[in-house]
C-alpha cells in the first residue's frame, strides 16, 4: 500500500488585532494578543498604523487584505512597518478665505483621491505645533468621530461664519518603527 502524505498548513499570526479607519482603510493596531509575537516584540503599540508588510505598502489596502498579509505558515517570518501617532487638538477660526464651494474655510487643502481626510497644505493655519501639517489625519470634527462621516458630512461640520470655530483632532505621525516577527499558531 502506498502511504500518502498531506502537507497541512496550520494558520499562524503574529498576535496583533486590527481596527481600520474610515473608508475600511489606515490599519491600526487594535489590541496585541497576550503572549504573540507582536507583544514579545516590545516594539508594535496599540494605536500604531500599520504602513506596511514585508515591504508592501499597505496605507491604502483593506482592513481584510492586511490581516490575510499577516497571517501564514507557522514560524515564517514578517517584516512591519509602524507608524507611531499622536493625536493633536486645535481649534480653528474660519477665514474669509473661501473653500471649492464658496464657504468660508480653515485653509486647509485636503490630498485628493484617498479614503480620509489628509492634509495636503495648511498656508492659512499657521505653522505652529498646533497648526494641521502635512499628513496630518482628521480623527475627530467637533468631538465626533470621522470614521462614520462621509464627505459631505465633514465638508458641513467644516462649514460655518467667518470667525466662528471648530474644534479638530487629528492623528499625526511622529515615529516609524520596523519590526520582523514571527507567526504562531492561531488559537480558536
Amino acid at each position: 500500500a502506498a502511504e500518502r502524505s498531506e502537507a497541512i498548513m496550520v494558520e499562524a499570526g503574529v498576535g496583533i488585532v486590527c481596527s481600520a479607519g474610515r473608508g475600511n482603510r489606515t490599519v491600526t493596531v487594535k489590541a496585541l494578543v497576550e503572549g504573540g509575537a507582536a507583544e514579545k516584540s516590545g516594539t508594535v503599540q496599540v494605536g500604531h498604523q500599520i504602513i506596511s508588510v514585508d515591504n508592501k505598502d499597505v496605507t491604502s489596502s483593506t482592513l481584510d487584505e492586511v490581516a490575510s498579509m499577516l497571517r501564514g505558515p507557522v514560524n515564517s517570518s514578517v517584516s512591519l512597518r509602524l507608524l507611531e501617532t499622536r493625536e493633536i487638538h486645535m481649534e480653528m477660526e474660519r477665514s474669509e478665505e473661501l473653500d471649492d464651494y464658496g464657504r468660508a474655510s480653515i485653509g486647509v487643502e485636503w490630498k485628493k483621491g484617498v479614503s480620509e481626510h489628509v492634509v495636503e497644505r495648511s498656508p492659512a493655519a499657521g505653522t505652529g505645533p498646533a497648526a494641521p501639517r502635512k499628513g496630518d489625519r482628521l480623527v475627530k470634527l467637533d468631538n465626533l468621530s470621522t470614521v462614520e462621516l462621509n464627505d459631505d458630512d465633514v465638508r458641513r461640520l467644516l462649514e460655518g461664519s467667518v470667525g466662528s470655530t471648530v474644534r479638530l483632532s487629528f492623528a499625526r505621525g511622529v515615529a516609524h518603527h520596523s519590526v520582523v516577527l514571527t507567526r504562531m499558531p492561531l488559537e480558536h
